[in-house]
């Protein structure tokens, strides 16, 4: 419960410095409609471990894909904020799950192709764990190191995920997750 109002409140605190932040000179408001704006789309493959609730076992396999690129709802003046799209899956432990995540992050350079960047998480989870299966909303933080020389993408990922509960089902879960895949 601790970590649920840790995680709640880092996300308020989050949402509050990002308002803030909107109203900042050179922010920039739907740029994907302008002409010019470059959306250096990335395709990436995934692998890591979760750690869930409602599973039977510590450890969890977890792969899926992660599409990402410049946001183009809103930009900083220097484009640091990228949308991750990403879909995982779950097959391991008495527990299905295929969820479906967006997380913008405001990532910084931090030279020779490398960038770190965080930011909120948004999902929707479909579960089965082995008695019934649920679509959960779900919520967390998420934190990446990032790679890119010419076509090559590498990353990690450390994600916490919460979910609501249905039913006596829930996949409350925290994940790593290892990134390859290709720039465009």
């Amino acid at each position: 419960m601790k970590l649920h109002r840790l995680t709640s409140a880092l996300l308020v605190a989050g949402l509050a410095l990002a308002a803030s932040a909107s109203h900042a000179e050179g922010f920039k408001f739907l740029p994907g409609l302008n002409a010019g704006f470059k959306f250096e789309p990335t395709l990436a493959v995934s692998l890591g471990a979760m750690n869930a609730a409602g599973g039977n076992d510590d450890a969890m396999t977890v792969y899926g894909l992660d599409f990402n690129m410049n946001c183009g709802l809103i930009q900083t003046p220097d484009n640091r904020i990228r949308t991750h799209i990403q879909i995982n899956h779950v097959d391991e432990s008495g527990v299905k799950s295929t969820s479906f995540e967006l997380s913008p992050r405001y990532t910084l350079p931090i030279g020779g192709g490398f960038s770190v960047g965080a930011g909120p998480a948004l999902a929707m989870v479909k579960v089965d764990n082995g008695n019934t299966d649920k679509n959960l909303f779900g919520y967390g933080a998420v934190a990446g190191l990032n790679y890119r020389a010419g076509m090559l993408y590498a990353g990690a990922d450390v994600r916490y995920l919460n979910t609501n509960e249905r039913d006596n089902v829930q996949f409350e879960n925290w994940a790593v997750l290892a990134k390859v895949g290709i720039n465009f």
